[in-house]
């Protein structure tokens, strides 16, 4: 069932593969969730386009970054993972200072 999102990422284990025309980013996203330091981690696979000529509306990921991630859809992966898939398509990401 999907649901929506609003959340804090820290940003690891950044890998970059390419296809014929994106660079295909993933990523594990964590965040806290109560004062306990219990934390959930996110599975994050995103698409820049190889063509600099084409738009890019998000930028590069790398580890150690912290990303607000708003309206983001997601739904339920394997062994109760959220998988959150196209980011570029469906979550606005800010990076926080």
């Amino acid at each position: 069932m999907p649901a929506q999102l609003s959340t804090i990422l820290y940003i690891s284990n950044y890998k970059e593969s390419t296809a014929p025309n994106f660079f295909i980013g993933s990523a594990t996203g964590i965040t806290r969730l109560n004062e306990n330091d219990s934390i959930q981690t996110f599975n994050i696979t995103i698409f820049y386009p190889i063509d600099p000529s084409i738009p890019c509306y998000i930028p590069k990921l790398t580890d150690g970054q912290v990303l607000s991630v708003n309206n983001c859809k997601f739904s339920l992966g394997n062994n109760n993972e959220i998988d959150v898939l196209k980011i570029i398509l469906f979550c606005f990401i800010f990076f926080l200072n």
